[in-house]
């Protein structure tokens, strides 16, 4: 009896346990919110009124009520990372004191969409160069008209105020690095020349020392020892001007920052483009063609960085690596070691059988042969002189 209590416990407590995760789950859902364009970026003249327009997706089935806010932001970390001031930021690079929305409070109709316009109004006297910030949209309880959850979606807003605007920058890392690295941990850890298998991670540091955002675009390319420069090894992303991913391409290269990440002044940024193999397109089970890159390496290669920004300046870096598969190379050469030893053990055998065969064959022919040559030679006649023989 008591295993069956046990048991009828056991079971009641999982029930209510898992009763209690999916009420928390479904207390704290989020909202289906998505916003469009992601990304907004202004060349503007001190003093300029400049307007966007942003679009809000409710995929919820009834209205939903959001609360807008404006932030700045600045870099955080080496992977792209930002963080928002929600406080007014007097730094030279604030922008949401210039910021203006229509209303706070904003219906979205279930299942539709919502066009919202905002300005930006430059000062007269403002500072040339980046400015960044960002609005937020977030969802409200229908009894309270409180934030439900701590759920924010947005769009960036990167301004480039015109004057005496520097552009500077400085590549500082190119090599490579673990296939697991983070792009944070990259300053601080040692590069990785030498792998067994695909894929390589490549990673490039850039710091930007001028005063306005900046755009590092670049390509690497690869060369075997052969001093061939590899095809189909990399993955370029097709992009809308407002900044949609529209599909992926295979291309002779890999690129680096194919989605337009910026670097914001006195800050750094580490892009990773990983080697994965070579490019194929193939059928998925729905029917849709998909990128797969499979393959193996070998050998010594090069990579040959060529990075553009700003102003079209170029940086350019090359690299040396090798990929040696050895859980390929150290089977396959303790099987042709082995096939060796067995080809001379056989060949040894073979020699040996045959002298067998040929002396038998010998001594069938000739069966006193060897007797007579050994008497022959063993055994010495001693002759009389003819004058003594009567």
């Amino acid at each position: 009896m008591s295993n069956i209590s046990q048991r009828i416990s056991y079971f009641i407590a999982v029930f209510f346990t898992i009763f209690s995760i999916f009420a928390i789950v479904s207390g704290t859902q989020a909202a289906n919110i998505t916003v469009s364009p992601p990304k907004f970026e202004f060349d503007v003249e001190p003093g300029q009124v400049t307007e966007g327009t942003i679009s809000i997706t409710n995929g919820d089935t009834q209205d939903l009520e959001l609360s807008s806010s404006v932030a700045d932001f600045t870099a955080v970390g080496e992977s792209g990372r930002a963080n928002f001031i929600e406080h007014e930021d007097s730094s030279a690079f604030a922008l949401s004191s210039w910021i203006s929305l229509p209303e706070n409070l904003v219906t979205v109709p279930a299942g539709g969409k919502l066009a919202i316009p905002f300005n930006i109004t430059v000062p007269e006297h403002a500072e040339a160069g980046g400015h960044f910030g960002t609005i937020f949209f977030s969802p409200l309880t229908p009894e309270t008209g409180e934030v439900s959850v701590k759920q924010k979606v947005g769009v960036l807003l990167l301004v480039r105020v015109a004057g005496e605007v520097v552009e500077s920058g400085e590549l500082t890392v190119f090599d490579t690095y673990a296939t697991t690295i983070d792009a944070d941990e990259v300053a601080a850890s040692a590069p990785k020349r030498f792998y067994q298998h695909l894929p390589v991670s490549f990673a490039v540091r850039f710091t930007n020392t001028g005063n306005v955002h900046t755009k590092p675009l670049g390509q690497i390319t690869l060369i075997n020892m052969f001093g061939k420069q590899l095809a189909r090894v990399g993955e370029e992303v097709l992009q809308t001007p407002s900044g949609a991913i529209t599909g992926k391409q295979i291309v002779d290269y890999l690129p680096l920052n194919a989605e337009g990440g910026n670097v914001l002044p006195n800050s750094s940024r580490v892009f990773i483009s990983p080697w994965k193999g070579y490019g194929s397109q193939v059928l998925n089970e729905a029917g849709d063609r998909i990128n797969v890159f499979r393959g193996i390496g070998f050998g010594r290669y090069t990579a040959r960085l060529s990075l553009v920004y700003g102003s079209a300046e170029v940086q350019e870096r090359e690299i040396h690596f090798w990929v040696i598969p050895w859980m390929i190379i150290v089977p396959g050469i303790a099987g042709l070691l082995l096939l060796a030893l067995l080809l001379r053990y056989w060949r040894a055998t073979s020699r040996e059988r045959l002298k067998e065969r040929l002396r038998a064959e010998i001594e069938q022919e000739n069966p006193h042969q060897s007797g007579y040559t050994d008497e022959y030679t063993d055994t010495t006649v001693d002759y009389e002189d003819p004058e003594d023989i009567q």
